[in-house]
């Protein structure tokens, strides 16, 4: 992996991780920090610039945003860690659901985006605490990617859920 200045970023060093992802399939940018970064580098030649800003919208909640500014249309993979001790996530694109809640307990007042409508009665979430989310997309500039964690605001049915919060935003 590389970082922003070409150099080497040891995926085996542990974990937080913030950079590009160069291969021979795919570039991208692998995040595992939710901080306030910018990403630029070039693919086939054009511009690829992504921001990253993450925002405590609330005490219990945080949003990482991406804005990706492109010379042109460039497909892009993007990985990011779902943190272990949330309670809930949810994906928008452009304000659009791209990927529904993972968990049953949707916080009292999440925020606003157009619902998807699939035509299922019971959505099915790619999220996963603890794991990686990736989405691969041909991305347009200007487009912008948002996750959502919740990390409290939940009402604990079960004695087993944590609903305490306690998520880390990092200014770099």
């Amino acid at each position: 992996m590389q970082e922003n200045d070409g150099t080497e970023i040891s995926i085996s060093d542990g974990l937080p991780v913030n950079g590009i992802i160069k291969g021979d399939v795919f570039s991208g940018i692998a995040i595992s920090e939710y901080c306030d970064k910018t990403y630029s580098y070039q693919e086939n030649g054009k511009n690829v610039q992504v921001i990253q800003k993450a925002v405590s919208l609330k005490p219990d909640r945080l949003c990482l945003g991406l804005l990706f500014l492109l010379d042109e249309p460039t497909r892009l993979r993007i990985d990011v860690l779902v943190p272990e001790n949330c309670t809930n996530a949810r994906v928008s694109l452009q304000e659009q659901e791209l990927i529904g809640f993972f968990s049953p307990r949707i916080p009292n007042d999440p925020e606003p985006m157009k619902e998807a409508n699939c035509g299922h009665q019971h959505k099915i979430s790619t999220l996963h605490p603890g794991e990686f989310q990736s989405i691969n997309f041909r991305w347009e500039s200007g487009d912008v990617l948002k996750f959502y964690f919740y990390f409290g605001d939940c009402e604990a049915e079960d004695a087993d859920v944590d609903c305490s919060g306690g998520v880390t935003v990092t200014k770099t």
